[in-house]
Order: C-alpha cells, then sequence, then structure tokens
C-alpha cells in the first residue's frame, strides 16, 4: 500500500537547476523536507589508529548503522568506509512503500516525489537535490559494489582525484556521485530476481530505478536496488537512480545574472545553488553540524556470503575514479552530435574533450559510442592516452564486425613487435588481443 503525500512535509522548490555542466545528470530537482531526522548521519569517536585530521562519521536508520565514514578533512584526501549492518535489521516500511514506483518508472522525475516521500521523511529537516542519473555497479576501483569490505577501507572515489598524463599536469578533480556503496547484507542475494531485473532493461519504455543517499564526492550508498545493480553489471551497462544529496556547506561565487559581486550560495555535492533560488526556506547557519554520539564506528555486518563470481568480474568493466575524472577535467557538458563531430574532424587537438565525452557516451550507453571509439582508436601510430582509452572501450564490444576489423587491421599495420614487454604500445597490442579473449 502506498503511503499519502504529506505536501507539507516535502515540498518541490521552484528553482532550475543548472544541469549543463553535470553530464551525469538527466535531471534534479531542489525539495525542502520538514523531516523526522531518523535517517541521520552521526559523528562518532574517533578510531585509536585514525589520524587526527579524519573525522568519523556513520549513517544510520532508527538507530541501526547503514555505512561507516572515516571522512578526511582534506578534500584531496581520500577517505575510508565500511559498510553497516543492513536495511534489513532497521525496520523500513517506507522503502517497501515506494518500490512500485521505482521498478515501474515514471514520466518526469516530479513523478517520483509522491512515493519517495515517506522515505523523505526519515531525513533531518533542510534543503536537499533528489537528482536522476545513470550510476556504475562499482565502488570506483573496478571492483563490484556489493563486493566491498566489512572493515574500514580507503576509496579513491572519496576524494578529488590527482590527474597527470598526457595531457593534464599536477591537476585535482571532483567527481560526481556515479559509483554505489551497498547496504544490504550479501547473503539477501536471489539471483532469479537479478534476472528478471535484466529482462526488464532489456524492454523498452520505463526502466526500473534504484535509491541512493550522497556519501561524498563519487560516492552514494544504495538504500534501494541491489538486484537491479546487479542485473545492470551482468549487462554491462548503469543502473537508472535517483539520488539524495544534502546540504553541505556554503561559498560564496559571482552571480552574472544578479549584476556582478558574489552571492552565498548552498553546495549539494556537485550542485551550486544561490540562496535566492531556495524559496525563502531557512536555512541552517551551519549545515556540517552532526548529531553528537559517544560511541565508536561499528564493523559493518554485510559480507556474510560469497558473491557469484560473474558479478564480481563484471565489476571490472566500469571505469575508475580517474577515469571518470577526465569528464570534469575536459570541462564539458553531455556531447551534442554538432560537438562531437568539431572534436573528431581533429582528434589530436581535442583529446581531453574527447576523453571526457567518451566516458559520458558510455555512462549512458550512447549509441554515438562505438562509432566515436573507432575514429579515436585510430588516431595516430603510437600511444596516447585518449588512443588507449578507446581501445578499452572497443575491447568490450565483442561480437562487433565493424570492431573486429579494426583490431584486425591494427595487427595488421603493427611495427613493433607486440612482445615488447612494459611498452606503451604493448598495452594497445594487449588491449586488442583481449578482443577476442
Amino acid at each position: 500500500m502506498r503511503m499519502p503525500w504529506n505536501r507539507e512535509n516535502i515540498r518541490i522548490l521552484p528553482a532550475k537547476l543548472d544541469l549543463s555542466q553535470q553530464p551525469w545528470c538527466r535531471d534534479a530537482l531542489l525539495l525542502h523536507v520538514r523531516g523526522a531526522g531518523v535517517l541521520r548521519w552521526e559523528r562518532r569517536l574517533l578510531p585509536a589508529r585514525a589520524d587526527p585530521y579524519e573525522t568519523p562519521l556513520c549513517l544510520t536508520l532508527r538507530g541501526k548503522p547503514l555505512l561507516s565514514w572515516l571522512a578526511a578533512v582534506y578534500e584531496t584526501s581520500e577517505s575510508w568506509l565500511c559498510t553497516g549492518w543492513g536495511l534489513e535489521t532497521a525496520e523500513c516500511p517506507e522503502l517497501d512503500a515506494l518500490r512500485e514506483t521505482l521498478n515501474g518508472g515514471f514520466a518526469r522525475l516530479e513523478d517520483a516525489v509522491p512515493a519517495l516521500s515517506p522515505l523523505l521523511e526519515l531525513l533531518p529537516e533542510g534543503v536537499y537535490v533528489l537528482a536522476e542519473s545513470g550510476a556504475y555497479p562499482s565502488d570506483g576501483c573496478r571492483q563490484f559494489f556489493w563486493g566491498v569490505s566489512d572493515h574500514l577501507e580507503p576509496n579513491p572515489a572519496t576524494g578529488l582525484v590527482y590527474l597527470d598524463d598526457d595531457d593534464y599536469e599536477y591537476q585535482y578533480e571532483r567527481l560526481p556521485p556515479v559509483f554505489l556503496y551497498p547496504s544490504q547484507r550479501r547473503s539477501r542475494l536471489d539471483m532469479g530476481r537479478v534476472e528478471y531485473y535484466k529482462e526488464r532493461f532489456r524492454q523498452d519504455g520505463p526502466q526500473p530505478h534504484g535509491l541512493a543517499l550522497y556519501v561524498t564526492e563519487g560516492v552514494s550508498v544504495l538504500l534501494d536496488g541491489h538486484h537491479k545493480a546487479s542485473a545492470a553489471a551482468l549487462l554491462g551497462r548503469t543502473l537508472p537512480c535517483l539520488t539524495v544529496l544534502r546540504l553541505e556547506h556554503y561559498q560564496l561565487r559571482p552571480l552574472a545574472f544578479s549584476g556582478g559581486g558574489e552571492k552565498k550560495a548552498g553546495c549539494f555535492g556537485p550542485f551550486t545553488v544561490p540562496i535566492q533560488d531556495m524559496g525563502g526556506v531557512e536555512l541552517p547557519k551551519e549545515p556540517w553540524k552532526l548529531i553528537e554520539c559517544s560511541e565508536p564506528l561499528p564493523k559493518g555486518r554485510l559480507a556474510d556470503a560469497e558473491l557469484p563470481e560473474e558479478l564480481l568480474a563484471a565489476g571490472k568493466r566500469y571505469p575508475t575514479a580517474e577515469g571518470y575524472a577526465l569528464v570534469s577535467a575536459a570541462e564539458v557538458g553531455y556531447p551534442t552530435d554538432e560537438e562531437l563531430e568539431a572534436w573528431l574532424t581533429d582528434p589530436g587537438l581535442y583529446r581531453p574533450q574527447l576523453r571526457g565525452a567518451l566516458v559520458a557516451l558510455r555512462n549512458r550507453g550512447d549509441s554515438r559510442l562505438k562509432a566515436a571509439a573507432l575514429r579515436c582508436a585510430a588516431i595516430g601510430d603510437r600511444y596516447c592516452s585518449l588512443k588507449a582509452e578507446a581501445f578499452e572501450i572497443l575491447a568490450e564490444l565483442k561480437g562487433e564486425p565493424d570492431v573486429e576489423d579494426f583490431f584486425i587491421d591494427y595487427f595488421v599495420d603493427l611495427e613493433e613487435p607486440p612482445n615488447v614487454h612494459g611498452s606503451a604500445q604493448d598495452y594497445l597490442t594487449r588491449l586488442a588481443h583481449s578482443f577476442w579473449d
């Protein structure tokens, strides 16, 4: 049974969020939530071995831990993550009530809000962004998202990504929340449900969605959709996902439309929203101030069963945090046909843009990906970062006749012996060989 939408507690604000520089995101809304605060972040005791510049945080639902996070104070440093006890340990009928909407799809993002409202009312009162996007069923380290540890482990997707190659030098980039972290025990895996969702994803029409809560930088914790994410992984695609992002902090930014000068804006992960767009909602002076809890960070309890090898292998298909940072580094939005063609006319000149475009196209399963990757893979005779990334994409398109022809031509024209171990050219050769693996 669906729970009613309390329009006083969950209100869609009229702000129009700028998605021009958010190629990961299809749509987004700004919401004002008057919630009970039983799904919340808590500050915990610092572990004895921890760095004093790290902040111990725990995401809890009605007191049950869903995720432990040793947050790095410096944004250029990676944080440590640890699983929780599993959503099934916390009573959450609100998730059951919204599953029909998540599984059945919706025409517009605002159409999903009534079904989501009972769960949103569990959050602390405040302003949130609800974003619709494609999320990788991976942790940002080419590991299947459900295969993470029950102990604190560092994750590079939780901090700014350092880029230093033939296109970038000593550059740090932010990540949008495109990687996932689990909140359910592995023993709840039902491969029958996974097969059901594989068939659903192959069908036309609205797609089933997952539901996630933003953690930091590139990572969100998946609240609903573990079987959907598993099905997406086996199909080599992203999971359609709704992600809730909290207000983290304020900043001053120049606003061209305000007549110059700087105005205060709120930051919700990668979204920056001018205060005047928030409909006069009273905002907290210290959005980062959390409830203090005298308990230590708990250990996780999700790794209670072995995962099938096919799922573990599927996680290796997805880009690393560093790979996805190429999109923001190139400062490109989602590429139009005109932009893509302009860049492809001179790939050597537009290498950063094309590297970002390939990641963006791959993220949404765009039909233009193969043709773009073939043209990028054909540039020059020697190794470069763009050529290597195009080879990686093509090597995964097994069975495609035109891709096979490309790799056959590559070997025919190869001048350097393929057994020169460790050379850049050898890396391309190994990628080409992997097409037939």
